[in-house]
């Protein structure tokens, strides 16, 4: 009785002790095929989508398409059909199929998915059928000239190689099942205590993987084991999974640094537009203490011109618009962010600081607009003189030689504008060589006073030159004697009869301020401000009087070609100066 007792409970002992045995190892083994499955899954993708990422980088270059590219398509898809034996499919942006290769194609509906997927470029596409008759397909999108998608690529393989890896593991995990069962009473607990670690040790690093860590890596033991295999490819999937991780980041810091860089302000909304992304250009050209992320658009202004295009852009229509901001003119572009449903996901706002480009424009507008009205009026004039003349006015000798004159003032008068328009050109182009020397100050005046001589003593103004000592100036010596003709032309004009022009030469500094000061009527602060503006006159006549309004804005572009600036020291009723400083020689 006895024996049997003992008997039975060596039999139920070892039963349960079989049994427990073989629920650990079935378990195991689901487990690991689970795993196997999933690892399988994983890489077969990641194979795809680097085989189609392959051929999109050496597609690109023939993108956009042209005849000559096609055949480069084909002979390129050709070459790598040899190479990876996958089936090749290559779309162009409007979903025309250019070329394709292959021995077995996923459904139609597949491949639409993929080619969509692959052309959005949201994130890397890939997906795998593990099961008989199944497919691995991946697609990635091929990027023509400024980063445009110009095309798809879809790569699809067979997953038998797969699922007889699949099969062999698990043919492999059965015999393993039926050895432990045999081997159970040898191996007993610390068989099952370590198969119980590794699956342990296996779903700990599982979790850590899908949460981000891939530094996990399973350990392989001193000796092969019946779950070596699996260990050694999760840790190859952890390194693969990291590598693409970190490809993936490194690709979100380059296009942060891009937008980052950016000359134009950009501004990123989500679909219920709040900010996502905003870089420092948008921030300075908007006028914020900082980023409003995760603000709504109101946050960035009130200007409702800008809210309107973000709200267009929401809606899914693009917009334009050009706005002051401040003492800013910005050109506003708003686009909509549209998913892989042609829904939209969001917006982009762009800002160009367009205020300097506007001023120019304004400013070559003004430019040619006052040109035109002052070559205008010498050019009536000469016409109606020669009508005049044509009509008889020639017979008469006095009123022909009167006539004559005219036209020969007329066209002094449009030369000098000519002349001075050209001198202007040259100076703003650069175009002018500079012809420096040691000029003495008291020849320059001499120079000035033997031109204005007698244009001063008809106006009943003398001339009075103050310069301290024997000074010399380094500088060119024409272009000096013409800023100061105009300072002295401008001081006659304005100064009334029985007053005196100064022309003065003081050293200052280690330099030679040259002056011309007179006892006029004088000019206003708001007007001293557009006195170097072509053609500008102080009392605005557009007829008649001497020059053309050029004098002032060819002697600032003079001087400031001789390293200097004008100064202007003016109040009405108390004269004014002009003057600037040229280094000794």
């Amino acid at each position: 009785m006895a024996k049997r007792v003992r008997a039975s409970f060596r039999f139920w002992q070892t039963e349960l002790f079989i049994v427990v045995i073989v629920v650990a190892i079935l378990i195991l083994s689901g487990s690991l095929s689970v795993g196997l499955k999933n690892t399988l899954t994983e890489m077969g993708k990641t194979n795809e989508l680097r085989n189609a990422s392959s051929l999109a980088q050496r597609l690109e270059p023939d993108f956009p398409v042209t005849v000559e590219s096609l055949d480069r398509i084909r002979a390129s898809v050709a070459e790598y059909r040899s190479i990876y034996d996958a089936g090749i499919w290559v779309y162009d942006k409007g979903g025309l199929l250019l070329d394709s290769s292959y021995d077995t194609s996923p459904s139609p509906e597949a491949l639409d998915v993929a080619r969509i997927a692959g052309l959005a470029d949201v994130a890397p596409y890939a997906t795998m059928d593990l099961k008989p008759g199944g497919m691995v397909v991946a697609s990635r999108v091929i990027r023509g000239p400024a980063d445009a998608r110009e095309g798809v690529v879809v790569t699809a393989s067979s997953v038998d190689s797969s699922l007889a890896i699949l099969g062999a593991v698990r043919s492999r995990l059965w015999i393993t099942f039926w050895i432990s069962l045999v081997i159970a009473g040898l191996l007993g607990f610390t068989f099952s205590e370590l198969i119980s670690r590794r699956v342990r040790a296996m779903s700990k690093a599982a979790v850590a993987i899908a949460a981000g860590d891939f530094e996990q890596r399973l350990p392989t033991g001193v000796a092969p084991d019946e779950i070596y295999d699996l260990a050694v490819s999760y840790n190859q999937m952890a390194a693969k999974l990291g590598e693409a991780f970190s490809a993936l980041k490194e690709r979100e810091r380059e296009i942060a640094a891009v937008v980052e860089s950016m000359a134009e302000g950009v501004v990123a909304f989500n679909a219920e537009g709040t900010v996502r992304v905003i870089n420092p250009e948008a921030v300075a050209l908007l006028g914020l203490p900082d980023r409003p992320l995760g603000e709504p658009a109101t946050a960035l202004t009130d200007d409702p011109a800008v809210l309107e295009i973000v709200d267009a852009s929401l809606g899914g229509a693009g917009a334009a618009a050009t706005v002051c901001l401040g003492e800013l003119t910005v050109l506003l572009h708003g686009a909509p962010l549209l998913d892989a449903d042609g829904s939209v996901d969001g917006a982009v706002l762009l800002l160009s600081d367009v205020t300097e480009r506007q001023r120019v424009e304004d400013a070559q507008r003004r430019f040619v607009a006052d040109a035109s009205h002052e070559m205008r009026t010498p050019i009536a004039a000469l016409k109606g003189i020669l009508e005049l003349l044509s009509d008889g006015a020639k017979d008469d000798p006095e009123v022909r030689d009167d006539f004559i004159q005219t036209m020969h003032a007329e066209v002094d008068r449009l030369g000098r504008l000519v002349a001075d328009l050209l001198t202007l050109a040259q100076l703003e182009a650069g175009s002018l060589e500079p012809a420096m020397s040691p000029v003495p100050v008291a020849s320059l005046f001499g120079d000035v006073c033997g031109v204005m001589g007698n244009l001063a003593e008809r106006a009943g103004v003398k001339l009075s030159l103050e310069a301290q000592g024997d000074l010399e100036v380094l500088a060119d010596r024409d272009r000096i004697v013409q800023v100061l003709l105009g300072f002295v032309d401008n001081a006659l004009k304005h100064s009334p009869s029985g007053s005196v022009v100064h022309l003065r030469a003081e050293l200052v500094g280690g330099a030679v301020r040259l002056a011309v000061a007179d006892e006029g009527t004088g000019i206003s602060a708001d007007e001293i401000s557009q006195v170097f503006d072509r053609f500008y006159r102080a009392d605005k006549a557009r007829a008649g009087g001497r020059g053309a309004g050029l004098g002032l804005a060819i002697a600032k572009e003079i001087v400031e070609f001789h390293g200097s600036t004008i100064t202007v020291e003016s109040a009405p009723g108390t004269g004014t100066t002009f003057g600037f400083d040229l280094p000794l020689a």
